[in-house]
């Protein structure tokens, strides 16, 4: 890259931060929660959050029986099966002629 280029690159980048750092500075202000403008959607999130607390309260108060794990006729199963022999795939050289 020549050197007007290098320039001409380092200046665009740091005029993109600059407008990202603006951007953002301008925006923080609009950011803020207000629930008071918008009751429909402030009771939508209230009833979200009733229905979430439920659902980990029933999910809470299950109970996992774990027994079935230690019983002795599940642990005396035996395994036989036979493990997969591999085999070569592919040529050494995919571009040689088949047949050598």
């Amino acid at each position: 890259m020549n050197k007007i280029a290098t320039n001409f690159s380092i200046v665009l980048g740091l005029a993109a931060i600059a407008f990202a750092g603006y951007y953002m500075y301008t925006s923080q202000g609009s950011l803020s929660l207000s629930f008071n403008e918008n009751e429909q959607h402030m009771q939508n999130m209230l009833n979200r959050t009733r229905v979430f607390i439920e659902r980990s309260d029933t999910l809470n108060k299950v109970l996992l029986d774990i027994s079935l794990f230690e019983d002795p006729l599940l642990l005396s199963l035996q395994d036989f099966s036979t493990p997969i022999e591999t085999h070569p795939i592919g040529r050494p050289n995919p571009f040689a002629e088949v047949g050598n």
